[in-house]
């Protein structure tokens, strides 16, 4: 991470050389991706071995062993609500933050709480690939995640809610608007990720969530079988939402 010692300002020109540290499948990832694109900065991938990454980051430098992780000249960022202010540093134009004041507290309340559908969302997938394959990196991640039975019934139980924020910023516009965010990059990715499983997706589509995560952060193609225990499931049907129902 930057230093006191080591501020980044914005500076008339960008920087020479943009390195984002990251692994495939990453819903956190996906967010930094976005809005790099969304900034039109060109950026060199270095792809790190998932699980080996929290080893690696530190020795490249990196106060934390997270992905993603920012490389600007030589400057270190992690975490994306860091990284967002920090691209919006290097190259203000086009924003991920709206000039107008009430407008931006609204997207970072929006992205504060993204960061926090985006733990839900790692916590139910490492949850089920625990269950659809042996693999040691996998049961790793689920504990470092705190991916347990009871973090994950808790999880789906929030999520009716969880949409229907989404939905309601989404009708506010400060979600999903014609210049989209850093709210917008946050979110979407851990929708789109959700769309993935078999258990979930029926309960996702047709709603303005699922549509604006497929149109911020495109279709994810993993595809997540059903191996959710039905009983976890039903918080989502007693809250009303249904796999057909219409957006408002």
């Amino acid at each position: 991470m930057r230093t006191p010692s080591e501020p980044l300002t914005t500076t008339p020109s960008l920087p020479r050389e943009i390195k984002l540290y990251m692994f495939s499948g990453s819903n956190s990832v996906r967010t930094a991706e976005l809005m790099l694109h969304h900034k039109g900065i060109a950026y060199q991938e270095v792809i790190l071995r998932r699980g080996a990454h929290a080893t690696q980051l530190p020795a490249l430098g990196f106060s934390g062993r997270t992905v993603p992780a920012l490389e600007i000249d030589g400057l270190r960022v992690q975490r994306t609500r860091e990284i967002s202010r920090a691209l919006d540093l290097i190259k203000p134009e086009p924003r991920l933050f709206p000039a107008d004041t009430a407008d931006r507290v609204a997207v970072e309340d929006a992205e504060r709480w993204g960061e926090e559908l985006q733990n839900a969302a790692r916590r139910l997938f490492y949850s089920a690939m625990t269950r659809t394959r042996a693999d040691a990196v996998d049961q790793l991640a689920a504990r470092a995640h705190g991916a347990t039975d009871v973090a994950v019934r808790r999880d789906i139980a929030e999520l009716p809610a969880r949409l229907d924020q989404i939905d309601a910023w989404i009708k506010a516009g400060v979600l999903g608007g014609d210049d989209l965010n850093a709210a917008d990059f946050q979110i979407a990715p851990s929708i789109a990720w959700l769309l993935c499983f078999d258990d979930i997706a029926p309960f996702l589509q047709r709603r303005p969530a699922a549509d604006h995560a497929i149109r911020v952060s495109g279709t994810n193609r993993r595809h997540i079988p059903r191996v959710l225990a039905e009983e976890w499931l039903t918080p989502l049907r007693m809250q009303g939402i249904d796999a057909a129902r219409p957006a408002d």
